[in-house]
This record gives structure tokens, C-alpha cells and sequence, in this order.
């Protein structure tokens, strides 16, 4: 890793890089020399501070590696993630979206923005998300994420359809 405070780039150099970054082509840590093998590291660390049960650290870490590569839809998922486990539930919908937003085609934000919904008694939202789920899980890799979804849906029965309010 580069020492930011010895690290220099000139005027033009900056103005390029940050242009980068604002066109989503290169990450905020880029400014500072992280490289790819430095945010490994913090990932391991905060997987394991969360297999430990200790999501607030974990929480540090991962928002962290999300402040610093905003192009990696792993971050966004276990920042989420760890807010989830703390029981801040509309900040973690967020970030999973986030997450959901880099790879359109996974379903196991969405699925876990439904676990949110469910926690915050949003049924009709918690609904909505996981008809979308079944929807992209159609692949046998998928399939037990498809039977999750199935099941919980299953047992919120007629949900009305969510109201297009903000919450």
C-alpha cells in the first residue's frame, strides 16, 4: 500500500483521477494507493469480526471498504449485512440496493431487503421484493434462494399491494 502522505500526483494527474472515479471507473481508495490486495485483507478481517458476532467492528470495516471502493457489490452486501444484524434495518435496505444496483441480475440483496422489510413490518414491500426474488432465481444455483423466497412468501399470504408512500 502507498503512503498517502508521500504519495504526490500533480494538478492534472488529480483532476484525471478524480475524473475516473466520478465516471465510476476507478474507486475512491485509488486516490490514496489502496490496491486491490489491501482491501482483501480488511474483507478478511471484517468476515471474521462478523462470523465472531462482533458487527459493529465488522460494521467499521466494511463501511471502510465502501467508502473507499464504491465499485465492489461484496462491500456494499456485507456493510448491509452487518447493519441487518444490528438491527438498523432502513440503512441496510439501502446499501443492499446499492449492492443489488452493481450486479442487477443477483437476487440475494433483494432477498435480504426483504428480511428487512419483514423486520420493520413493511409485508406488502417485504412481498413486492421477494416476487422479484422468485422472478430471478431461475437457475439451478439459485434454487434455494427461489424455495426461501417461496416459503416466506407463502406465509405472509394476501399482502395488499405495496402503497406507492415514502416510510
Amino acid at each position: 500500500m502507498t503512503n498517502p502522505q508521500t504519495a504526490t500526483l500533480d494538478p492534472e494527474a488529480l483532476a484525471q483521477q478524480i475524473s475516473l472515479i466520478v465516471a465510476g471507473a476507478d474507486t475512491f481508495g485509488s486516490l490514496f494507493g489502496y490496491e486491490d490486495s489491501d482491501y482483501e485483507v480488511l474483507y478478511a478481517l471484517g468476515h471474521s469480526l462478523y462470523s465472531q458476532a462482533r458487527y459493529e467492528d465488522a460494521m467499521r470495516i466494511f463501511g471502510f471498504l465502501v467508502v473507499n471502493n464504491q465499485l465492489e457489490k461484496r462491500f456494499f452486501n456485507a456493510f448491509a449485512s452487518s447493519l441487518q444484524m444490528l438491527e438498523r434495518y432502513t440503512e441496510a435496505v439501502q446499501y443492499y440496493s446499492m449492492a443489488s444496483l452493481l450486479d442487477i441480475e443477483d437476487p440475494l440483496p433483494t432477498f435480504h431487503t426483504a428480511e428487512c422489510f419483514l423486520a420493520l413490518s413493511w409485508k406488502a414491500e417485504a412481498k413486492e421484493a421477494l416476487e422479484l426474488v422468485v422472478e430471478q432465481s431461475d437457475t439451478p444455483a439459485l434454487a434455494e434462494v427461489k424455495t426461501r423466497a417461496e416459503s416466506m412468501l407463502e406465509l405472509l399470504g394476501d399482502v395488499a399491494p405495496a402503497a406507492t408512500t415514502s416510510h
